[in-house]
């Protein structure tokens, strides 16, 4: 595989860990990332051995020395909640405490940004749940990415944009990003096939995603955090993202 490392502007492509550790101990999947140059991992919150619940200060602390011992480091957490759990007097309060603990992990990871889907504008019981949760993650030095669709406008939370997400809509990914522009905090790298599936970047007959536009978009912002290699559902993530990672770099030729 080539390496991730963007020489022209440093932008650095962070695979998602999850989808690689399904039949791979954590640090066999460390190991081969480093080896192939990988710089960065983005991390879930939700992932058995990552909750915030499960990780003291000690294992936390832990956790950055065995990245850093292989010259990675944590781009961000995906924290995936329903955004129907923030509206439902049933469930918000779980919600709330799971995003709050979330931030407080992503400050002790090195302060890195926290992925979430909030409801949409339009749902205004919302707005105090999310001026708290605004808050809090100021009050611990930590960014939230909103994905939600379309792109949402709230003060102290910025945007996240997962290609695939947006093209399950109608819309154009490089535009997109090129209208949120000055709020981008998380950028991924995915496709919507033409099965409907989430899958790799860079399939010329089954993709959907410009990857040389969409780059072209980034840059153009420019965004210089890492760009988020999103393998959920993908059938073969170490393949699909040595797939993902040449057609990030031939873009940028």
């Amino acid at each position: 595989m080539q390496s991730t490392e963007n020489k022209a502007d440093d932008i650095y492509l962070a695979p998602t860990l999850g989808p690689l550790t399904g039949s791979m101990a954590l640090r066999k999947v460390l190991d081969r990332l480093s080896e192939q140059a990988f710089r960065y991992v983005q991390l879930s919150a939700a992932q058995p051995g990552f909750r915030p619940r499960e990780l003291s200060k000690s294992a936390r602390r832990d956790l950055r020395a065995t990245l850093s011992r292989r010259e990675l480091r944590v781009a961000g957490l995906d924290l995936w909640i329903p955004p129907t759990h923030f509206l439902d007097s049933t469930s918000v309060d779980r919600a709330v405490d799971a995003v709050s603990d979330a931030i407080e992990l992503a400050a002790d990871l090195g302060r890195c940004p926290l992925s979430v889907t909030l409801p949409s504008v339009d749902e205004e019981d919302c707005e105090a749940v999310v001026r708290e949760l605004a808050a809090h993650a100021r009050a611990f030095g930590v960014q939230l990415a909103d994905h939600t669709l379309p792109p949402a406008r709230r003060s102290g939370v910025g945007v996240g944009i997962d290609p695939a997400a947006v093209l399950s809509i109608g819309e154009d990914p490089a535009s997109t990003v090129a209208s949120c522009s000055l709020r981008l905090i998380s950028v991924r790298l995915c496709d919507l096939l033409r099965s409907g599936a989430r899958g790799p970047a860079g399939e010329p007959r089954d993709g959907r995603l410009n990857v040389r536009i969409y780059r072209r978009a980034i840059a153009t912002c420019e965004f210089t955090r890492p760009v988020v290699v999103d393998m959920r559902q993908w059938s073969d993530p170490w393949s699909g993202l040595e797939k993902t990672a040449l057609a990030w770099h031939i873009a940028g030729g």
